[in-house]
């Protein structure tokens, strides 16, 4: 113990010995400059660990190009267009907007409204990519049939299930039929197919994500819960991430714009809550190779059948 005073003692004599000549302003300042650099160098690190070397140095060098003189007055110049074009292409549909309730009720007037109204939307059939799912005319076959359903169950309140007992059982008949095509009745599923009526896919896709990360964190305590999803990737998982602060790792497609399996392996760690695969996927109707993935290490998945 005395040795190393008197060690600590020597140290500390050669260091006064040696800064004496030094102004106490650098001495105060250059530590705290040091420490401002160290931390600098931590951000960045992390930084381009999180997002990449390419897209840090993109990100960087679109921020020096706004520096340029003319640059940044063009980009806003662009954005007013854009801004222009999207309003100038509503202003058809604000001519006769009402922004106050009538004093009078008039039904069948709302009924011609209503009418002139959907006179003014595009002819769908046979003219759209998607869009409207049910193919035929609005007054005959199934979109009769879903018509006078609608009409039957829309004054019902699905959370008042204790009232609208029709509700539940239409719910459940749907999550059970849908558990079906999914192998409920297979013995390899263990009849732990469930699920939940949402009102469409990106609801349903916040309710997966909270989900996972709760129980991530209840079963594992993690804090700072990250996901992995592809670079095709329905945009609801950025929403999600942005609602419920999970960090995302994206993993690039290859030429066949398919998730790349290495890469989902390469993202996973202790924060790990949950990997996203398309079966099939949004923008291009194409199958993740999910079988692929079981090995890496992971078995929470969330496969989106968009």
């Amino acid at each position: 113990m005395e040795a190393a005073a008197e060690l600590a003692q020597r140290l500390r004599a050669a260091a006064n010995e040696r800064l004496a000549g030094q102004e106490p302003l650098l001495l105060v300042a250059a530590p705290l400059l040091a420490l401002l650099a160290a931390r600098a160098v931590h951000a960045a690190a992390a930084d381009v660990a999180d997002r990449g070397l390419r897209t840090v140095l993109i990100t960087l060098a679109m921020a020096t190009v706004k520096l340029v003189p003319g640059v940044s007055g063009y980009i806003a110049a662009e954005k007013s267009k854009v801004v222009e074009q999207l309003q100038s292409g509503s202003a058809s549909a604000k001519k006769n907007l009402r922004t106050e309730l009538p004093a009078v009720g008039d039904p069948d007037g709302v009924i011609g409204e209503l009418q002139a109204l959907k006179d003014k939307d595009v002819r769908w059939q046979g003219k759209c990519s998607g869009t409207v799912y049910i193919a035929g005319s609005e007054s005959e076959g199934h979109f009769s049939l879903i018509n006078k359903a609608y009409s039957m169950f829309s004054h019902t309140n699905p959370l008042h299930q204790d009232v609208f007992k029709s509700v539940a059982q239409l719910e459940a008949e749907v999550v059970a039929m849908t558990a079906a095509l999914l192998g409920s009745k297979e013995k390899a599923s263990g009849g732990q197919i469930c699920g939940n009526m949402t009102s469409g896919g990106t609801e349903s896709i916040l309710l997966a994500v909270k989900t996972s990360r709760d129980y991530m964190q209840s079963k594992k305590g993690i804090t700072k819960p990250e996901m992995i999803i592809a670079e095709s990737a329905h945009s609801a998982y950025d929403k999600a991430a942005q609602y419920f602060n999970i960090k995302v790792r994206r993993v690039p497609v290859n030429k066949e714009f398919l998730a790349d399996v290495k890469g989902f392996k390469r993202c996973i760690n202790g924060n790990t809550i949950m990997m996203v695969g398309s079966a099939p996927g949004f923008p291009h109707g194409l199958i993740d190779p999910i079988e692929g993935t079981w090995g890496v290490g992971f078995t929470i998945w969330h496969l989106l059948a968009c």
